[in-house]
């Protein structure tokens, strides 16, 4: 069975009608939904070897309440599709299918290509936090988790902070499908790394001295090379920058667990959007996010969602109940960039007790 979140086109930008169709529950699977995809490791230099020479993308412009304004750039998703078609041999047909007609599948696709309205909150409010807040609070945490990722827009503007800051850090990236690390998450790191170089860095790459890539337009291309796939290691290795992209369920929790960094120094930021859409994704996510603080002395967790998920019968308060059950709190913060129409949308913050 598959449900849709009621979004038209290619990526979202605003807030169509969220409502979900009370016919297509999914939170419990039947007979005929396959077994969860086990989690599992990525290497980079593998997912790096996978890219296209062109990626192309377009500039997310943000601005949150205050004022502050960001430009993230993200592969396009037509880009993505033409890849997928050109691979062609049968792995991602399931994902491909997603990927046309936005629905979820239970066990099969997560929705990853996407950019939900919630992450969109979620980078607004950090842009708002900062300099004095999350932002600049990242010369102390020194690892961030961001499961279900996807498009990995609140990661993006953390790990291009900690680039221009020489920040050394970890970033765990995680999202159901593999296909979407591999298509979407990771060149969406690549984008957001080569939107940070300096003109004269960019001439050193390219012999006709124009920008790598312009954040200005609000489309464009950022052709690939050796030279350009070595850089963006070299960057990450010198400002020690690890990337940990992982894939699959988040249960069996300690198998997930398992490929997640930790110690009890390594200060912990969690990110999610969009995760309690449903009793089983709201259960594996506050036992995972919960584990996770459990393990490190200080870590604290931000997550955005609609109040209620109708049709699928995720919600905030039986969210808040099972990190209540867990030994954690989660507690709503005021936030002026949240939309009012339509399905309500909110910001919570979650911390062991």
């Amino acid at each position: 069975m598959a449900f849709s979140f009621g979004f038209s086109g290619d990526d979202i930008e605003e807030d169509p009608n969220d409502v979900l169709p009370q016919t297509q529950e999914t939170s419990v699977p039947g007979a005929d939904v396959p077994p969860p995809i086990e989690a599992r490791a990525h290497d980079l230099d593998e997912l790096l070897s996978s890219l296209p020479d062109k990626l192309s993308f377009s500039n997310l412009t943000l601005t949150s309440p205050k004022g502050f304004t960001t430009r993230l750039p993200r592969r396009e998703i037509f880009d993505v599709r033409v890849q997928i078609m050109a691979e062609d041999d049968g792995s991602s047909e399931n994902v491909l299918a997603g990927l046309e007609n936005t629905d979820l599948q239970t066990n099969i696709y997560e929705g990853g290509y996407k950019t939900w309205e919630c992450s969109l909150d979620l980078v607004k409010f950090l842009l708002d936090r900062g300099p004095r807040k999350d932002l600049d609070d990242m010369v102390r945490v020194n690892h961030v988790v961001e499961l279900g990722c996807g498009s990995a827009v609140p990661s993006l503007l953390l790990f291009q902070y900690a680039l221009k800051n020489q920040l050394s850090m970890v970033f765990t990236l995680a999202d159901y499908n593999a296909d979407v690390i591999r298509l979407v998450t990771l060149p969406n790191l690549v984008l957001a790394w080569a939107a940070t170089l300096s003109p004269e860095d960019s001439a050193k790459l390219l012999p006709d001295g124009n920008p790598l890539l312009d954040t200005e337009e609000e489309h464009g291309d950022l052709y690939l090379t050796p030279e350009i796939l070595a850089a963006f290691k070299q960057q990450l290795q010198s400002t020690g920058l690890t990337l940990n992209l992982l894939s699959g369920s988040w249960t069996p929790t300690n198998k997930f667990l398992g490929f997640v960094p930790s110690t009890p120094e390594l200060d912990t930021f969690i990110l999610g959007s969009e995760t309690i859409y449903s009793p089983a994704s709201l259960t594996a996510f506050a036992e995972t996010i919960s584990a996770l603080m459990s393990r490190v002395k200080t870590g604290k967790a931000i997550v955005a969602a609609k109040r209620v998920y109708f049709g699928v019968g995720g919600s905030v308060d039986a969210f808040r109940e099972e990190c209540a059950n867990r030994g954690a709190v989660a507690y709503e913060m005021e936030f002026e960039g949240l939309e009012t129409g339509g399905v309500r949308r909110c910001l919570l913050e979650v911390q062991m007790c």
